[in-house]
């Protein structure tokens, strides 16, 4: 038989051109990540192998995996906006989690539509057989959700309480049904297998158990096994007819000369013990129930059977010279140990004899049935040893394959299928439970797993759940299910936390200006933490916008938290998030941080120079290490996020007041942006107004088409200690000004607060004061402005108010500019 290098098959294996596939080691870091991969990604092989997965998958679930060592079978994950079905598993060696790896089932969704044809064929029928199975009349059946409310009861339980549907779907189950059971189910996740209930005075035998998924319970079922117990009269008839046989047997079977017997409690108290056992002690019951059994039993295996939970099925153990086959096993109660159970199954070697006999003449008979599970016409089967080469082929398959049993019988795996994963199963231990495999054209759904003894992987088995696709229902509606609410859920996240504003949206042309956007651009593409500073209303918000999203995060959360706006005790629980019960009024559940929700994208801390001391503390941590955890938690959670901070306070001065920490000013000092205020950049004004203007004629559905060179003159003229939040909001009352006398452009009238400012008499040098009638002039000025203000611009009123001619009004509105 030919060598094969192993390297070279995994090499194969790795690089498929239909699966995208990569391995983290235990801290994160890519070791390997196949051609197809890379290709997808458009990145080289130097580019992704070293890094840590979140810096170059930003969503990756790997992390998740290594911390907690959870399988994902099937989990609807994108690479470059293509959905892709991927399984997620660790990888685990002397019982410690040493790596992960992550596969996509195959490189898109389309190739599970030949899945879905299938499934939608036999919908209908699979929905057919549901509602026969609910709307049997033989039983009732009520569902409901995690909370409690009714999502489901059948005809034949509605009939029986005399409701309609409309009656009950939505309400607590206990509103309904008083002495329900179901809230306790939802509380304890128990199963009640077989309980006996009244309906309408009619005693029944329900079974109830909760509906899991993801390990949470989120619903429960109660049905009934009969609608009453009258159908249970002849099998309980049976069972006493049967009772004191069963007790006769059990007698006999406990106390049979041929068999040892020994029970002890959880403290190792002996609590029973058959006649035969006392004999061979020669001890009465007196003296050995209540005693430890190490008092009775030095060498009793016991105490270590309380200790682990163990069970020895078949063990030698000598009782006064003569050996014998022991069982032990503890005894479970709500899975906790309460005892232990000794048992011999021969009182001596030479009665082991009559059952090597009954092996013998079973084992024909054993090995019939399995050849018949094996070669079941409706199921693949193969397996292979700890070297790959095949031991055994079923006929179904080998007639798939159009092959004999000494054609493929000791040879190498992938000589025979070349795509099998049973090497990559016997490499790595995984279990595939449900993949998608192709045999001849026709796809089919199987599982893999290894064949383990003593530890060690020995060989692997392959074997289809179903010949063709139709029994996949189940789980591809699960797929459509989890797909659907993934969905729903990345919407919500994409629309809640988006950034708005880009570069092109940043107005102005003065020097400073352009220079400090063009700085930014080129932040955008690292991931360096940016602190923006600058007056109020100057845009500070604007620019972190405009950096993620010209960053390669843009399609990542933009999540932004105001320090100032929150109390202490709040902000640590918005920033990391908190635990199910970390205090009174905790979410169930808990809750994802800021930091959490904005992972692969960038969280923009507003307001930074308000945050408490204490919280700088934490925030000082949470940047240095990369991990936050969670208020009322105890793991530490991997963060991925780029950090942009902005203040409106000078830190350099409140880190010398000890007002602000100094190492985490200079954490985040590591790139400055200082926004201009608005009267340093006074030419930018006309090209700001413009702008705005088009906006909130947007907003309000105003129609303003221009704005007067003397308007635009008096507004370069102004300070602006708002910036241009200010601006925006003088702009805003302008129009509506404008609006309300049906006019198409803005003046000078338009901005009375601007023209007081700007004609102010405390604005006048003292040292060359005006001449009379230059202030009389003033004052004039001033009266005409108040009462065009008084009257909203109207002309005629505020003429009369001023007692003068309308005519005259507008001469003197001409002469001082205020037209």
């Amino acid at each position: 038989m030919p060598s094969y290098n192993i390297e070279d098959i995994g090499e194969v294996l790795v690089e498929s051109t239909f699966m995208a596939l990569v391995i983290v080691d235990k801290d994160g870091y890519i070791t390997l990540m196949n051609q197809t991969f890379l290709d997808l990604l458009g990145l080289s092989r130097d580019q992704a192998v070293g890094r840590h997965v979140l810096e170059v998958l930003p969503h990756s679930e790997l992390p998740e995996v290594l911390k907690t060592g959870r399988i994902d079978k099937a989990d609807i994950w994108p690479i470059n906006g293509n959905d892709t079905v991927v399984t997620r598993f660790p990888i685990v060696k002397d019982g410690e989690i040493v790596g992960a790896i992550g596969q996509s089932f195959f490189l898109d969704m389309s190739g599970a539509r030949i899945l879905m044809q299938k499934l939608q064929e036999t919908e209908e029928e699979f929905s057919a057989y549901c509602d026969a199975l609910i709307e049997s009349p033989y039983m009732v059946y009520v569902s409901v959700n995690k909370q409690g409310f009714i999502t489901l009861m059948n005809q034949t339980y509605l009939d029986e309480l005399g409701l309609e549907k409309k009656d009950v779907i939505g309400k607590y189950i206990l509103e309904v049904i008083p002495t329900s059971q179901l809230p306790e189910v939802l509380r304890t996740g128990r199963v009640d297998k077989a309980d006996i209930w009244p309906i309408n005075g009619r005693d029944t035998i329900v079974t109830r158990l909760p509906i899991i998924k993801n390990g949470e319970i989120i619903g429960a079922t109660g049905k009934s096994l009969f609608l009453d117990v009258s159908g249970v009269k002849i099998m309980m008839q049976k069972m006493k007819e049967t009772e004191k046989e069963f007790k006769a047997l059990s007698e006999a079977l406990i106390e049979s000369p041929y068999m040892l017997y020994v029970i002890v409690d959880k403290d190792g108290i002996i609590t029973a013990m058959n006649r035969t056992f006392l004999d061979i002690l020669e001890m009465p019951k007196e003296e050995v129930v209540g005693k430890h059994i190490l008092d009775i039993l030095p060498n009793s295996e016991l105490p270590e059977i309380l200790k682990t939970g163990r069970v020895d099925e078949a063990v030698i153990w000598s009782i006064k010279g003569r050996d014998t086959i022991m069982s032990r096993m503890p005894v479970m109660e709500d899975g906790k140990i309460i005892g232990a159970i000794a048992k011999s199954l021969f009182l001596d070697m030479s009665g082991a004899k009559i059952f090597m006999h009954k092996l013998q003449e079973t084992e024909k008979e054993f090995k019939a049935i399995s050849e018949a599970l094996i070669e079941s016409p409706y199921m693949v089967y193969v397996i292979v040893d700890k070297d790959g080469l095949i031991t055994a082929m079923n006929p179904t398959y080998l007639d798939s394959l159009g092959l004999k049993k000494s054609q493929v019988v000791g040879r190498y795996i992938l000589e025979v299928t070349p795509n099998s994963l049973l090497p990559e199963i016997l490499k790595t231990g995984r279990f595939d439970e449900a993949d998608i495999f192709c045999i001849n054209g026709r796809n089919t759904i199987v599982t893999r797993q290894p064949i383990i003894k003593d530890g060690e992987i020995i060989g692997a088995i392959a074997r289809s759940l179903f010949m063709d696709m139709s029994g996949a229902k189940i789980l591809m509606n699960k797929l459509q299910e989890t797909e659907k609410e993934l969905n729903i859920y990345r919407e919500e996240i994409r629309q809640g936390y988006q950034a708005q504003w880009e570069f092109d949206d940043l107005i102005g042309s003065s020097p400073g200006f352009l220079k400090l956007k063009s700085v930014a651009e080129q932040l955008s593409h690292t991931v360096s933490t940016v602190l923006i500073t600058g007056e109020s209303g100057t845009g500070k918000e604007l620019f972190a916008h405009a950096i993620h999203n010209c960053s390669n995060r843009r399609n990542h959360p933009f999540v932004k938290i105001n320090c100032a706006a929150l109390p202490e005790n709040l902000l640590e629980s918005e920033l990391f998030g908190y635990e199910e019960g970390a205090f009174t009024g905790a979410r169930k559940g808990g809750k994802h941080g800021k930091f959490e929700l904005a992972m692969g994208g960038t969280i923009f801390l507003d307001e930074i120079g308000d945050m408490p001391l204490t919280m700088q503390t934490k925030l000082l941590t949470v940047l240095q290490d990369r991990v936050v955890e969670r208020v009322g938690g105890t793991k530490p959670i991997f963060i991925n996020v780029r950090v942009i901070a902005a203040t409106n306070r000078n830190l350099e001065q409140m880190v010398a007041e000890q007002r602000f920490r100094q190492d985490l000013f200079y954490r985040l000092n590591v790139v400055t942006l200082n926004i201009p205020p608005l009267r340093e950049r006074n030419e930018d004004i006309p090209l700001l107004v413009n702008a705005l203007v088009r906006k909130i004629n947007g907003k309000l559905g105003t129609n303003i088409k221009k704005v007067s060179h003397k308007a635009i003159e008096l507004m370069q003229n102004y300070s602006w200690p708002g910036n241009i939040r200010e601006l925006e909001n003088l702009l805003e009352r302008a129009i509506n000004l404008a609006d309300m006398n049906r006019e198409d452009s803005i003046t000078v009238k338009h901005f009375p607060h601007l023209v007081e400012n700007a004609y102010s008499p405390n604005d006048q040098d003292d040292a060359n004061p005006a001449t009379l009638s230059e202030s009389l002039e003033q004052l004039e000025k001033q009266i005409i402005i108040q009462a065009m203000r008084k009257t909203n611009g109207n002309k005629v009123q505020a003429a009369k108010m001023l007692g003068i001619y309308t005519s005259a009004l507008y001469r003197k509105l001409a002469k001082y500019g205020l037209d």
